[in-house]
């Protein structure tokens, strides 16, 4: 649910919140909050335009926590390319306690890709753009390589996680706990139930984009 003129809840230690005007554009996300903050700063004499999401993790992240979460960002990034927005990671206090943000440029979401409810509508705009054709299948298979050899299952459990703008390109916007890892639920001897369940919804979703992309094949 979206705030208009508001301001950061928390206390971060490395930015204003009290001074940095933000829109609360999604609270129904399982690992963190996103907000929207845009205005202007000056630099080598010139203004530039900011526009960007903060996000701010439901739980403390510790340091360790940080390095992991950028690795694995690097990681989906250096696979993907484009399709994965740069993201900044910061190591800060939030109300009081150590933890992190995480800073990307606003992606102006249109479509929420990996959700059934849209097919009608998406398969054929897929089917139409090569281009659009193309990323989502680099996606997939390289989702589906990571699922087949690491048993590591790229996270489509959130909500608007992998997403089209307006302009038909593909963005995979989450930015903490990419990635399950399908292994804990034979390694744990008392595995947590919500993850065998996000799991299940990813593969489950990243079936469907396959499927999606078979009726978009089908039509182009």
């Amino acid at each position: 649910m979206a705030r208009e003129d508001d301001r950061i809840d928390n206390r971060i230690a490395c930015l204003r919140t009290d001074r940095l005007p933000a829109t609360l554009i999604s609270d129904a996300g399982y690992h963190c909050e996103v907000w929207r903050s845009s205005g202007s700063v000056i630099r080598d004499g010139e203004r530039q335009t900011l526009d960007r999401v903060i996000k701010i993790p439901r739980m403390p992240i510790p340091a360790i926590e940080v390095a992991i979460l950028h690795r694995d960002h690097q990681r989906l990034q250096a696979a993907l390319g484009d399709i994965v927005p740069p993201t900044l990671y910061v190591r800060t206090v939030i109300d009081g306690r150590p933890s992190a943000i995480a800073m990307a440029p606003t992606v102006r979401r249109w479509f929420d890709v990996a959700n059934p409810v849209n097919q009608s509508e998406l398969a054929p705009m897929i089917a139409r753009d090569e281009r659009l054709r193309d990323a989502l299948r680099h996606f997939t298979a390289t989702a589906g390589q990571w699922s087949a050899d690491e048993d590591r299952v790229i996270d489509l459990y959130g909500v608007d996680n992998l997403v089209l703008d307006r302009n038909h390109h593909l963005h995979y916007i989450d930015s903490f706990g990419v990635f399950f890892h399908a292994d804990l639920l034979e390694i744990l001897p008392d595995p947590d139930p919500g993850l065998a369940e996000r799991i299940r919804l990813s593969r489950m979703r990243l079936d469907y984009l396959n499927h999606l992309l078979e009726i978009a094949d089908e039509r182009a």
